[in-house]
């Protein structure tokens, strides 16, 4: 072992000399010894500084590095500016507004001579008498749409600077698509609460212009009508378009309010009350809520309930511009009047259908019955008849859901589709005040229960002796749908009100055997003429059928000493049998009666 002082040690003045890279870059610049000691150097040390020395051989580069590589990239962008053109540039622009549609007279490519403006692109033809049946598509693949898209609201036109994404580009439907599927579309749109005057609508929706022009509808409910004429017609017809479709709809609904088209608020609304009974009927159950949702927000924020009130109010702001307060601009004709109101009975019943469907009993409320809510817009008209004087100067409305429900039964509101908001309105009261039971009310409480039962199930008579009958010529006609439903509600609204009490009074029992009998009676009618029915119609089916369900396990248990038990029971399987055959049909496309379909079979099997 060599001892430590016989080491060789280095001459007296003489550094070692640090290998490449091991010295500091301030000792580098300077030129001077650097022993390379971490974090600072003897030198640096020596020499107090604010930060710690830096060293080429770390993992990274160093800070000095990353200033030279900047300040070496800004020289080469000073000097292409200075020289554009001498060099390639390295940033290239685009117009980021390329996809919005502009206003043009020409027409698109599909026409091959420019017709006159906004004439037609083809004179009207009749509906199609071929009944769009059930086919027994396969609807598993159908996936629920996910929430990918936020909906913003809009207050119209404005100069600041807009906030939101580029929408997508403005695809244009084939007009050898378009026109077909309009024609099977208006052959239900009724059904699922198209307010539209549906002429005046197609007249428009097959005007030679770009898509997003103010003359035609709006893309999203344009896209939304192509969605659900593809939905009704028959799978060979659009074969795998249908959740494209429904893409493009949900994505131009979305951004449409952003717009500028003149007609946005009340086709925004139309589109979401189309996309709501899409939803129901298809199963995604939490989108038609949200759908519903912004259809009464909607109404409600664009005043469509306060159209024509006697009573002095504001009208509803929906933006600032330039710095004013706009609200929904007054409509240019009867017609246009006409479509308003009628939007907004179109989104009461959506909201009471949507309300009774799907949330427990105690919950049967919303917004359309908060505290203070006041609905003067008067009763909807046929829109078939706008024409006839319907809808007179004069006439005005005050209070008009809580005048009905008062007793107070207008002249006005004597048609098909007044009837049919009234008895949306009493089913949704029956199946609220049923909610409100409950067998430990105290005596105040059911003091005023009984109060309430007794006024709607007055009114509920009231309102089913001034029904017209159904009518039983041209079965495939719109209005046998609708006065079906009406009666139906009626009898579903007399079902809830006494449901609770047909145990213990055989009145209220025999209230609702007739009742639910008169639901699945059809007389003459053929389901299959029919076409396609309201979603709800699942809901009255299956509410008749779990009467006929209850009376059947009652009558089986007192088989032992009624002799005609057997008698009653036959009678009531065939009313239950009734039910089943109508809800079977119309389940083969609708994944709602489907799943109702299920509940009401379970309940049978359990008995």
């Amino acid at each position: 072992m060599i001892p430590e002082s016989s080491k060789k040690q280095p001459a007296r003045g003489v550094t070692k000399p640090l290998k490449r890279g091991k010295a500091c870059m301030s000792c580098r610049f300077l030129k001077i010894k650097c022993d390379g000691q971490k974090p600072i150097c003897g030198p640096c040390l020596a020499h107090p500084r604010d930060d710690d020395c830096e060293y080429t051989d770390g993992p990274g580069r160093s800070r000095t590095k990353v200033l030279e590589d900047t300040v070496s990239r800004l020289e080469a962008r000073l000097q292409e500016l200075e020289h554009p053109e001498s060099s390639t540039p390295s940033v290239q622009l685009h117009d980021p507004y390329q996809f919005y549609p502009q206003p043009s007279k020409s027409p698109p490519l599909h026409v091959a001579e420019p017709p006159a403006a906004f004439a037609p692109l083809s004179p009207f033809s009749p509906s199609s008498t071929t009944s769009s049946l059930p086919s027994g598509r396969p609807w598993a693949n159908l996936s629920p749409l996910k929430a990918n898209t936020e909906l913003t609201g809009s207050s119209g036109t404005s100069t600041s600077p807009n906030r939101y994404p580029v929408p997508m580009p403005f695809e244009e439907p084939s007009f050898t698509s378009l026109q077909p599927v309009l024609d099977i579309f208006f052959l239900h749109a009724r059904q699922f609460g198209f307010f539209l005057h549906i002429p005046s609508f197609r007249q428009s929706a097959l005007l030679a212009f770009q898509l997003g022009h103010p003359s035609r509808p709006t893309p999203g409910l344009l896209h939304v009508v192509q969605l659900l004429g593809a939905h009704f017609s028959q799978p060979e017809t659009f074969p795998g378009q249908e959740n494209a479709l429904l893409a493009k709809a949900v994505q131009h609904v979305a951004t449409d309010l952003l717009g500028s088209h003149p007609n946005k608020v009340v086709h925004t609304l139309q589109a979401e009350i189309l996309l709501a009974y899409y939803f129901l009927r298809t199963g995604a159950l939490l989108e038609a809520k949200c759908r519903t949702g912004a259809a009464v927000s909607i109404a409600l924020g664009s005043g469509l309930h306060k159209i024509r009130s006697t009573s002095f109010n504001v009208s509803s702001t929906i933006g600032i511009l330039h710095d004013q307060p706009q609200g929904l601009y007054p409509p240019t004709d009867i017609l246009q009047e006409a479509e308003r109101i009628n939007g907004f009975w179109a989104v009461l019943m959506l909201h009471k259908f949507i309300t009774v469907a799907l949330e427990a009993p105690s919950q049967v409320c919303g917004a359309l019955e908060a505290p203070g809510m006041q609905i003067d817009s008067p009763w909807p008209i046929d829109m078939d008849n706008y024409e006839d004087g319907v809808l007179p100067p004069g006439l005005q409305g005050n209070s008009t859901v809580r005048a009905f429900l008062n007793g107070y039964l207008q002249e006005q509101g004597n048609s098909s589709t007044a009837a049919l908001a009234k008895a949306a309105i009493l089913f949704h009261r029956a199946a609220h005040l049923t909610g409100q039971w409950s067998p430990n009310m105290s005596p105040r409480d059911k003091m005023a229960y009984d109060a309430a039962a007794k006024s709607v199930n007055t009114l509920i008579d009231t309102f089913r002796s001034s029904l017209p009958p159904i009518p039983k010529e041209d079965v495939g006609h719109p209005s046998i749908r609708t006065a079906l439903l009406t009666h139906a509600l009626v009898d579903a609204a007399c079902i809830k009100l006494h449901w609770i009490f047909s145990y213990a009074y055989p009145e209220s029992k025999q209230i609702c055997l007739t009742a639910a009998r008169n639901i699945v009676n059809y007389g003459e009618i053929n389901l299959q003429d029919l076409g396609f029915m309201n979603p709800i119609m699942g809901n009255l089916w299956m509410t008749a059928c779990l009467v006929f369900v209850d009376e059947i396990s009652r009558t089986r248990q007192l088989s032992g000493t009624w002799q005609d038990a057997p008698i009653v029971e036959d009678d009531l399987m065939e009313c239950y049998r009734n039910g089943l055959k109508a809800m079977s049909l119309f389940a083969q496309e609708s994944v709602l009666m489907r799943y109702q379909l299920t509940k009401v079979q379970e309940a049978f099997e359990a008995i």
